[in-house]
């Protein structure tokens, strides 16, 4: 297969989030810095958050560069050690957080991230976890599926074990559901492609939701959100949310005029920023971000069905699980669709490693777009979704 152009709208997609990510963060991080140091103390400089912010999206779209351009043949090779140095780095994070290193941040009892004074920014063992785990994931399904082994211990023994550690290290110990959840999603998704027999699938996803129902129960300030957005518990974070978007309205208070960035909504450059977003630019504002991911998940749909090496396909297919359950989970928990659940949205939250990860990721998926089958513009796409399975079926049997 001979090497076309990329689709390069996918990263087009996700710079535009970047640049909408460092507009708002220019337009409230003052503020925020402002609110920040009268009620934690702090010594923020009224541009400390926007001048970080630059850096990291800068960074991030080197990763990009990085993904696009490193040769899917040495993620590959390494897909392995790489997600055991994962598990390792977020049990060290744990422990060293626990006996009070100054080298990892804690936050409201959970120690996730590794500190980086040279560029001031915490460096979080999951994110790497999820590229990884990527990696591994589909690397088993493809090597597994060549053997006829997918419906056997020798597949579902490692395959379970990214699942199994991934809770108690990042679940368990880091208290982090979130990025739990995302990573279940993104094997539940390789697995469903795959060609993993469905009666198998039933059983592991029975598991997976005992497993979820398990860390929620044993975690009260899991409850306590569940509570909260049935109306019993604390509801301020959500109602704060809620005020945000409807204060915004059609079309936004426009740039510079947050009022609930100034200390009233929490997290408001992080968690909280499509709340941000439907307040200054409005309903139209949060359609249009919605709109850019919608294309963005869509053609990274489209390099999946057209990518022939069937290990690249379920490595896309991880990456658009990722993305779309940080959207869903974020947009959904700030809306009160669904319990709110701290976890970012994918290139618009303020930076850090979540986005530099997810631009490689992105990166990754940019060079597989550009050794995909080439098909006619004409082609009926309605039946997509119902050979996909089909035809990862027939590719293990030609293998």
């Amino acid at each position: 297969m001979r090497k076309h152009k990329a689709d390069k709208v996918i990263a087009l997609m996700a710079i535009i989030l970047m640049m909408v990510s460092l507009v708002i963060v220019y337009a409230i991080g003052g503020r925020v810095a402002i609110a920040n140091n009268a009620a934690k103390g702090k010594h923020f400089s009224e541009t400390y958050f926007f001048s970080h912010h630059a850096v990291i999206i800068g960074l991030s779209i080197f990763m990009m560069i990085v993904g696009y351009k490193l040769p899917y043949k040495y993620l590959e090779k390494f897909a392995k050690p790489l997600f055991w140095l994962s598990i390792v780095l977020c049990l060290s994070v744990t422990i060293l957080g626990r006996m009070g290193a100054g080298i990892v941040t804690c936050d409201l009892g959970a120690c996730r991230a590794f500190y980086v004074p040279i560029i001031s920014i915490g460096f979080a063992p999951v994110e790497l976890l999820k590229i990884s785990a990527a990696l591994y994931g589909a690397y088993l399904i493809k090597s597994r599926k060549a053997g006829g082994e997918l419906d056997s211990t020798k597949f579902w023994v490692p395959y379970a074990t990214i699942f199994a550690t991934t809770a108690v290290f990042v679940g368990g110990f880091q208290k982090d559901l979130g990025s739990t959840v995302v990573i279940s999603m993104m094997l539940a998704c390789m697995a469903l492609v795959g060609g993993v027999p469905f009666k198998s699938l039933v059983i592991a996803g029975f598991v997976l939701l005992m497993a979820v129902a398990a860390l929620i129960l044993v975690a009260p300030h899991r409850t306590a959100r569940i509570m909260g957005w049935e109306g019993d518990g604390d509801t301020y974070h959500l109602e704060s949310s809620i005020i945000t978007f409807g204060t915004g309205g059609l079309m936004g208070l426009g740039l510079g005029n947050s009022i609930q960035s100034s200390g009233y909504l929490p997290e408001s450059l992080t968690d909280s920023i499509f709340s941000i977003v439907g307040e200054t630019w409005g309903f139209i504002g949060t359609t249009l971000v919605i709109i850019i991911f919608a294309i963005m998940l869509s053609r990274i749909i489209r390099v999946s069905e057209r990518t022939e090496d069937e290990e690249k396909s379920l490595f896309a297919i991880s990456v658009f699980a990722w993305i779309i359950s940080h959207v869903i989970i974020n947009i959904g928990g700030m809306l009160g669709i669904i319990p709110m659940k701290g976890i970012t949205l994918p290139f618009l939250s303020y930076g850090g490693t979540s986005m530099l990860f997810a631009a490689y990721a992105v990166g990754v998926v940019l060079q597989i777009s550009g050794w995909t089958k080439r098909k006619e513009d004409n082609e009926d796409s309605s039946s997509r979704w119902g050979q996909r399975r089909a035809r990862y079926a027939s590719r293990g049997s030609r293998s």
